[in-house]
């Protein structure tokens, strides 16, 4: 039976919070109501949910920048013990913040005694604070699904699923504590992989042992610190569970000395304890499927410190449990004795004057049950924490062995006014007595939702031993806010699957482009139109095994809107000599030209193109057709998936060498723009010299562009001229710039001075980060029309799409204000 009860969690509270928590007082409900009113990610207001700019709302509001929703415990030790630390810090929450959760990405074992699968922490957890809702949505993948996916190598698609589900579950949560699954697979890389994914600080945690030396401890929290730092995830400190008593005291001052130097907070250590060490009668009880035939229930709430099997005549049993120094055992009797000598004890590992044994039994030693029980009910008899009937020879089922006659002297006893005490716990189990043994021998000690005593006293150790100042310390310090890939993504398309937008593809000739419309419409991300001949179009889809139920196919050679569309294209490009013989010309040879006319004619409401074209053949329609009248220039972005942040680039793809008047205007619509994505819009108007440090004509240029920016847009946060180091890391931007500055070291947004730059950076990041380049996307236009590379692959597709549909949702909401 082994050491203390294993669990894990994950924890977060918002940031803005803390200062509230690090008093350790209660704090009223309105109180932290006014401290967490910024620090949602999704909104939740109901007045706007019908309307797609309502759907944006929730989708892209991202919470304060002082506030964090996610806590993850990582066990680094790797061995999962961590049920009292999860309690203990779930209960620490619970008493100051109103809404806490808990979140498994990975299930680990199933809880004991249920079909439900629910991991058992989720049970534990969930059990023992009373939580509402349905436990099943408080978990990501089964651990079987998670493993077929990692030896797949689809890495992505598992953070993609945990992500979904968690993003789901943490709406209406002020704080969720999430287990990391280190222990059950993957390792400290996957718990910093999906701390990176969800954008979580990890508080590390350990179990102790009693050969570790507190340079153990040391060396493992600084290794695996390092891991969780090359997935730019923050280590709040590290907490240990289970240190051995007799050196507690002083590897805890040995490792706070050290971790203190090392910057890394040290929060305390739980010792061993004897009764989390214990196994219990509810353990048994649940481990081995055993039904409680008589006695109090809460008596199996209590520990054991023997099992003794009964096989002996029933004066002799009493005789050796009177003959034993002390405790109370677990007795086992079998008819046919099993090669086990009479009354040889079976010890647990941590026996303690104050318990007692477990007396296990054949279901046909009824001599056994009645005689242990006058045993109970004599204030001088010997006493025992319960016993346990096994099969004898036959099914339990098979023979009745005189139970109406037990059950009604256990009836009479409850009903007696003259005994008043608890009766004798009796559990039976359907299988034979060496199985039942070998059952028992397995067993390790854990803690379940009935574990009453076990529960209290992990909440008490947590509070003696465990400094939580460390941890919310940890949580107050301000961190920029950050959007991370899987976040945006995800983000990204709850809102098109609340007002799916109608998205025209004119490259219907490509395979990419029919994947990825079949895949769209499949999940409800857009209405979608392909451009070509319906047979060929559906010929190739079936070669591909695709299913285009869902799509429009519409053939621009057969079309009646055709002489809509020359009308509207001769009345646009009037004064540049356009006839209808020239425009029927173009509408009829340029695929991109007629589905641009869609757009604009109200036919769709956005359009994406350019996996078979040039970006200037795709946007060049675009630029003729639907150029907005109070844009002084048409510019781009690129979204930059990297792994830990999305940031924007502007303008990698249109603008060859601005002027800086349109190099504010790139700078306020790209703003604008990540705003409307989710990212909170801090904007760097790069050059080779930051604030001053170096002259020329190119930072003059970007100077007078901030200046403009700065009298056009106060409510932007802008910096420049500033170099990319300075802009985007913290450390570097306190050595170049002095003083307090909202962008330096923060940029989310990255404004080039001239196309050359910032297509060759863009490239260059993507290239060697291997970050996802999303774009470009274009800005300054009356209705979205996106290009797309022509290397990209079908989910690149899938998000332009989903990219475009949300550009025409802000479209949509701006038409009706004006």
């Amino acid at each position: 039976m082994a050491a203390q009860g294993g669990s894990a969690l994950l924890m977060a509270a918002p940031l803005s919070a803390a200062a509230g928590l690090l008093g350790g007082s209660a704090i009223s409900a309105s109180r932290i109501a006014s401290l967490l009113g910024a620090a949602r990610t999704f909104a939740t207001s109901a007045a706007s949910s019908s309307s797609a700019a309502g759907a944006m709302a929730r989708a892209f509001t991202t919470k304060g920048a002082n506030g964090v929703d996610a806590l993850m415990l990582a066990d680094v030790s790797l061995l999962g013990r961590r049920a009292p630390l999860l309690l203990g810090l779930y209960n620490y929450f619970e008493r100051h913040l109103p809404h806490v959760g808990f979140f498994e990405p990975i299930t680990g074992k199933l809880a004991p005694g249920t079909d439900a699968k629910i991991d058992r922490h989720v049970d534990l957890v969930y059990k023992t604070f009373n939580m509402q809702g349905d436990p099943g949505r408080m978990t990501g993948l089964q651990d079987v699904e998670a493993a077929r996916l990692l030896a797949a190598g689809k890495q992505a698609d598992l953070l993609d699923k945990i992500y979904g589900q968690y993003a789901a579950y943490k709406e209406g949560h002020d704080l969720v504590l999430v287990e990391g699954p280190g222990p059950v697979m993957g390792g400290t890389e996957l718990d910093a992989m999906i701390a990176s994914t969800i954008n979580a600080p990890v508080l590390m945690t350990m179990s102790g042992s009693p050969a570790a030396t507190a340079n153990d401890y040391f060396n493992t929290a600084m290794v695996k610190r390092q891991v969780f730092a090359d997935h730019k995830v923050d280590v709040l400190g590290l907490v240990i569970n289970g240190l051995p008593r007799s050196s507690h005291a002083l590897i805890t001052q040995q490792l706070r000395e050290k971790l203190d130097r090392a910057g890394l907070a040290f929060a305390g250590a739980l010792p061993e304890d004897p009764l989390l060490s214990s196994v219990r009668l509810d353990e048994v009880r649940t481990a081995l499927g055993a039904d409680q035939l008589y006695g109090d229930r809460s008596l199996t709430d209590v520990e054991f410190d023997d099992v003794v099997v009964a096989s002996q005549r029933l004066e002799e049993l009493l005789e050796m449990l009177g003959e034993r120094p002390g405790g109370r055992p677990l007795v086992v009797t079998s008819a046919d004795r099993l090669d086990i000598a009479p009354g040889r004890p079976w010890s647990s590992p941590r026996p303690t004057a104050s318990t007692s044994p477990l007396v296990v039994t054949s279901a046909d030693r009824l001599d056994i049950v009645l005689g242990l029980l006058a045993s109970h009910l004599s204030v001088r008899g010997p006493d025992v924490a319960g016993i346990l009937l096994t099969q004898a020879g036959t099914s339990r089922g098979a023979r009745n062995y005189a139970r109406s006659a037990i059950d009604s002297i256990f009836a009479g006893l409850g009903q007696s006014s003259m005994y008043k005490g608890t009766l004798l716990p009796v559990l039976s189990v359907d299988r034979p007595l060496r199985e039942a043994l070998a059952a028992l021998g397995r067993l390790d000690a854990s803690i379940l939702p009935t574990s009453g005593r076990k529960i209290t006293q992990c909440k008490a150790l947590f509070d003696r031993y465990i400094d939580t100042n460390q941890v919310v310390a940890g949580l107050q310090k301000s961190r920029p806010t950050r959007v991370t890939p899987k976040m945006f993504q995800h983000a990204m398309k709850q809102t098109c699957l609340a007002s799916p937008q109608h998205i025209v593809l004119p490259e219907s000739v490509d395979k990419r482009i029919l994947a990825a419309a079949a895949e769209v419409t499949a999940r409800g991300l857009a209405r979608v139109t392909l451009l070509g001949d319906p047979a060929a179009v559906n010929t190739e889809a079936k070669k591909l095994g695709l299913d285009l139920s869902g799509c429009t196919i519409h053939n621009p050679a057969a079309s009646d809107r055709m002489d809509k569309y020359i009308e509207m294209l001769v009345e646009a490009r009037a004064k540049k000599g356009m006839t209808k013989e020239m425009a029927a010309d173009l509408l009829n040879g340029d695929i991109n030209f007629y589905g641009t006319l869609m757009v604009a004619a109200g036919d769709a409401d956005g359009m994406v193109s350019g996996a078979m074209h040039t970006t200037a053949a795709t946007i060049r329609p675009a630029l003729q057709l639907l150029r907005t009248p109070d844009a002084s220039n048409v510019s781009s972005v690129f979204f930059m998936c990297l792994p830990d942040r999305v940031l924007v680039y502007g303008d990698c793809a249109v603008n060859v060498n601005p002027s800086a008047a349109e190099l504010a205007q790139i700078a306020i619509t790209s703003a604008d723009t990540a705003k409307a994505f989710g990212i909170d819009p801090r904007v760097a108007m790069l050059s080779y010299s930051t604030l001053g440090s170096g002259a020329g004509p190119d930072v003059q240029k970007v100077t007078e562009a901030v200046k403009i920016v700065k009298e056009r847009r106060p409510d932007i946060m802008v910096e420049g001229p500033i170099q990319y180091d300075a802009a985007i890391d913290p450390e570097v931007a306190a050595v170049k710039i002095k003083g307090e500055n909202k962008v330096a070291g923060k940029a989310t947004v990255f404004v080039f001075p001239d196309l050359n730059t910032g297509n060759n950076t863009y490239k260059a990041v993507q290239q060697s980060t291997g970050a996802v380049a999303m774009g470009p996307v274009m800005q300054g236009l009356l209705k979205p029309v996106n290009d797309l590379s022509r290397g990209c692959t079908v989910p690149d597709i899938v998000n332009t799409i989903c990219v475009t549909s949300i550009q025409a949702m802000q479209f949509k909401v701006r038409a009706k204000k004006a």
